[in-house]
């Protein structure tokens, strides 16, 4: 069943998402400011785009609902899948102007729900921080969300074979997956990242080191936005060598995470193994700019520089994917500081783009 409708939310943030929902109701809502012309990579692309809704999908192996709304191309298929996962606190328009992007460039895009990590947990008892911060160690929502990117992928297979709309419409043999802090542990750990143990409640035996590994084959590529240092609550600095997928990480010096300092996410890099691993830092962006609900009725927690990080943002995804999704691998000749230049402004005073 597929119900278009507006979900009608106020964003707030906190270090693993960066914003706090609240509801609203008989109020105008106000999106992102419009960004100013942006170069032919960070603006829209010539496709038009549908979109549907999936709220009430169920993975029956876990009795889990995974929500699911699909943006696609109009025009014939089929089209590289990249799946994207919230932030604590989130939901699946936490990230709607970035997946809009991609799907006017001719991607199929899967935005998530995580119900154990999402607006409603958040809200409860109106403890927000507190349970942002127990999402992150919740054993059932760190080794369950990896498990919501598997079953839409599993949900997509099913779609492009039956779904009046979307049969044919997805190339299955690219997939990528994109992330915004606790989505970019997700993305990790999809990515063959190992999560720690140490931090887990319920305790996950033997209760320290590494945990299961939650790889999926299928996926070919990663985009990490806040990618996690080693540290509480995610990872170890073991938990980085088991990545076998080519890997985009983007953050930037007010990046800030719970109990580090945003150098710590340089530090992660330094662990991912060599081999086509990227990481853009720019200078001055903090951490709500990197997600952009702009196109809903969603306000998010203001960032001073969100306007300034977004072109950027999505200009290196889009060469990314185009890449290592499209086989256009003359798109990693502008993955550089030089290449991204056009789409520096405002506050971000250097892009640094880091390779292994």
């Amino acid at each position: 069943m597929r119900i278009f409708k507006s979900w009608f939310r106020v964003l707030i943030g906190g270090w693993l998402v960066g914003w706090l929902v609240l509801a609203v109701a008989n109020c105008q809502h106000g999106t992102s400011a419009a960004l100013p012309t942006t170069p032919a990579l960070a603006a829209p692309g010539p496709l038009a785009v549908e979109v549907l809704e999936f709220p009430a999908l169920i993975d029956a192996a876990r009795q889990r609902r995974v929500p699911i709304k699909v943006q696609f191309p109009v025009t014939a298929g089929p089209f590289p899948v990249v799946v994207i996962s919230h932030g604590g606190g989130g939901h699946w328009d936490a990230n709607f102007a970035q997946a809009r992007h991609l799907a006017s460039h001719g991607y199929a895009v899967l935005a998530l729900e995580h119900v154990g990590s999402n607006t409603a947990v958040m809200q409860r008892g109106g403890r927000f921080g507190a349970n942002l911060r127990a999402m992150s160690r919740d054993a059932n929502e760190v080794l369950g969300r990896p498990q919501d990117v598997s079953f839409a992928l599993d949900q997509a297979e099913r779609w492009n074979q039956t779904d009046a709309s979307l049969r044919g419409k997805l190339d299955l043999q690219h997939v990528g997956v994109l992330g915004h802090s606790f989505g970019a542990y997700t993305t990790l750990a999809v990515l063959g990242a190992r999560p720690a143990l140490d931090w887990l409640t319920p305790i996950v035996p033997p209760g320290q080191g590494l945990g299961l590994d939650r790889f999926d084959a299928r996926v070919d590529c990663g985009v990490a936005l806040s990618p996690q240092g080693p540290g509480e609550p995610f990872f170890l600095p073991t938990s980085y060598a088991s990545l076998r997928r080519p890997l985009l990480g983007i953050s930037g010096s007010r990046d800030r995470q719970q109990g580090a300092r945003p150098e710590n996410r340089r530090r992660g890099f330094a662990l991912w193994p060599p081999g086509d691993k990227y990481l853009i830092w720019l200078v001055n962006a903090d951490h709500t700019a990197f997600s952009d609900s702009t196109g809903t009725p969603s306000r998010m927690l203001p960032s001073r520089t969100r306007a300034d990080v977004q072109p950027l943002v999505r200009a290196a995804t889009l060469l990314f994917f185009d890449a290592y999704l499209k086989g256009d691998r003359a798109a990693l000749q502008s993955l550089t500081a030089a290449g991204l230049a056009p789409y520096r402004r405002g506050r971000i005073d250097r892009v640094e783009v880091l390779r292994r």
